[in-house]
């Protein structure tokens, strides 16, 4: 990122920028508050889901098909020229292969397994407006997606903005039809939660998903079904993290699931949480993560707002991790980062510097500048008072709430025993090489005697 020279003399202009700044932090916390209230609602009250007919009834025998190859090209070369006339013609396992363009489509592949493949993943781009819940740019229960940029773009136009009675009501009594307010959330830019997922995969493989709204992938699981994202670039800009997953709400559709994250770079920049949990249903459903080789930037806030009261999370916040790490007590226990430096601070300069690279890739509308923004690896701390600065051009942090980087949220709305507090989560042994030492399976250091672990002899990468 290139740094602009700030002149220092400038106090009023640089209070100017100041104030911008923690105005954006202050819509930040009311962004979060309602996007947290809707994935709350939105779950709780969906209707009771038809148990799929594969799980109750035996199918007819059925000639083998040999699968077929269809061409995706705007240019009117292929078979299809938008990829879900490809989708709506294709039948379980074939392969459309997306050539180079920009593809402005809201697609769903529901109730079918497809392999969906790019020529490129930098050229060719899925993009749609998510001010809409209802129109992410991909809808997918199973399949294979892979050389791809699936883009949730901000107009900004027409945008619904509840007012705080509203959101209010939503969280307290959760009243109306799901569907119907579902029209007051902003949508994913890939949304994966349909019946059709029970006891199916599917899979990421070298994409770039991008959110200017809600959650980069907002996912449902259901029972027997895995998800996976392997040398994937997750990204948020705006209110939501970058994985939001919840699981089955109904005892129909009820069973372990699993997450894979493996190889991927996950970054936000401006949600307080790279990832959201909810658990709905623990009695009858489980979740196993698996966290591998993937890297994490991230932001935290000295300002309280941009963080929510009921967040369960039971593990260390930043204060406690960025003072494990200065004493060098994160190896001793049994906690480990692949980040040089897991905790570290953004000057005042480059903090206002930041902010203004941030508005203008939102500006572009161009999926490849979001990922020119220069975020390190690790968390880094905003809005912190510097040596020498004047308490009054400086964000004062409350102190109230656990700034951490992954919510939690569970039914009873207590902390559970799982995996970061989570009722029903638990983090698989083969979890390593990770930014986030949550991410990472706990192990006990090395010893003397030569005792095998999970940390590498390079004493970097456990600190």
């Amino acid at each position: 990122m290139l740094v602009r020279q700030i002149d220092r003399d400038n106090r009023i202009n640089k209070k100017d920028r100041r104030k911008r700044f923690i105005g954006a932090i202050c819509v930040l916390a009311a962004a979060a508050g309602i996007l947290t209230a809707g994935v709350k609602a939105e779950a709780a009250e969906l209707p009771r889901p038809v148990p799929s007919p594969a799980r109750t009834q035996e199918r007819a025998p059925q000639r083998v098909r040999t699968a077929r190859q269809y061409i995706i090209a705007q240019d009117g070369t292929g078979d299809f020229a938008t990829i879900q006339e490809g989708v709506d013609n294709a039948s379980n396992g074939d392969t459309l292969i997306i050539y180079p363009g920009i593809y402005n489509e809201a697609v769903q592949v529901i109730g079918k397994e497809l392999n969906i493949t790019g020529i490129s993943r930098d050229l060719c781009i899925l993009q749609y407006d998510t001010i809409s819940y209802r129109t992410a740019p991909l809808t997918v229960a199973a399949g294979r997606i892979s050389n791809l940029t699936l883009y949730g773009r901000s107009s900004g136009a027409g945008q619904v903005v509840l007012t705080e009675e509203e959101i209010a009501k939503i969280n307290s009594e959760l009243v109306g039809d799901s569907w119907d307010r579902q029209k007051n959330y902003r949508g994913y830019a890939v949304h994966i939660d349909s019946d059709f997922l029970y006891g199916r995969t599917v899979s990421f493989e070298n994409c770039r998903i991008i959110s200017e709204n809600n959650h980069a992938a907002g996912i449902g699981t259901r029972g027997k079904s895995a998800v996976r994202f392997e040398n994937c670039e997750l990204v948020s800009m705006g209110g939501g993290s970058c994985i939001f997953m919840h699981d089955p709400i109904t005892e129909e559709m009820s069973g372990e699931a699993s997450l894979t994250v493996k190889d991927c770079t996950m970054a936000r920049y401006l949600c307080p949480y790279v990832m959201t949990f909810q658990s709905y249903l623990p009695e009858y459903n489980s979740f196993a993560l698996t966290f591998q080789n993937t890297r994490v930037s991230a932001v935290e806030y000295a300002y309280d707002g941009s963080y929510i009261p009921m967040n369960v999370n039971t593990f260390f916040d930043v204060d406690t991790l960025a003072a494990l790490e200065k004493a060098g007590g994160l190896r001793l226990a049994g906690l480990s980062s692949s980040a040089p430096e897991l905790v570290h601070r953004m000057t005042t300069e480059d903090m206002i510097t930041y902010v203004e690279e941030l508005e203008k890739a939102l500006a572009t509308g161009n999926a490849a500048s979001v990922v020119t923004i220069d975020l390190p690896e690790g968390i880094t701390r905003i809005g912190y008072i510097e040596d020498g600065q004047d308490i009054e051009d400086a964000i004062v942090p409350s102190g109230l709430l656990k700034h951490q980087v992954i919510a939690i949220y569970n039914r009873s709305n207590q902390p559970g025993n799982g995996w970061c507090g989570l009722d029903n989560a638990y983090l698989t042994p083969d979890s390593y090489g990770n930014t986030l030492v949550e991410m990472n399976a706990v192990t006990v250091p090395s010893t003397a005697d030569g005792v095998q672990t999970l940390y590498s002899s390079d004493p970097a990468d456990g600190r």
